[in-house]
């Protein structure tokens, strides 16, 4: 399983442990906002991800981002297709589950992409 030590670069690192420690507290929406943070800093530290495409299937194509859970805290319409990724809140509670989602999803991308 990933671990936030696996990450290279200390300010995204503290984003996990601060994302960790908010879960392990009970405090998903603090979690989830630290995520988002932490998709901002990976997206600074990659700029590439955010064009960045996919072809699960010959011809189909989409974006490697289209994959982070819209649980939520959703890309805004559009935004992905001018590579230009813009998170807006559609809910204001979280529930821990969805913040171990957004965890999983942010910290593997991040741990894969030597970040």
């Amino acid at each position: 399983m990933p671990r936030p030590d696996q990450v290279q670069d200390p300010e995204l690192r503290n984003l996990f442990e601060q994302a960790q420690g908010s879960m392990k507290s009970g405090l998903a929406n603090d979690a989830v906002q630290t995520l988002v943070d932490a998709l901002h800093r990976l997206l600074e530290l990659k700029p590439e991800l955010a064009s960045e495409q996919l072809e699960p299937r010959p011809g189909w194509k989409m974006h490697f981002l289209s994959r982070w859970p819209q649980l939520g805290a959703n890309f805004v319409k559009g935004s992905l297709d001018k590579n230009e990724p813009e998170i807006e809140f559609v809910k204001e509670n979280f529930a821990l589950s969805e913040a171990i989602t957004y965890y999983e999803f942010t910290l593997e991308t991040a741990i894969k992409r030597g970040a």
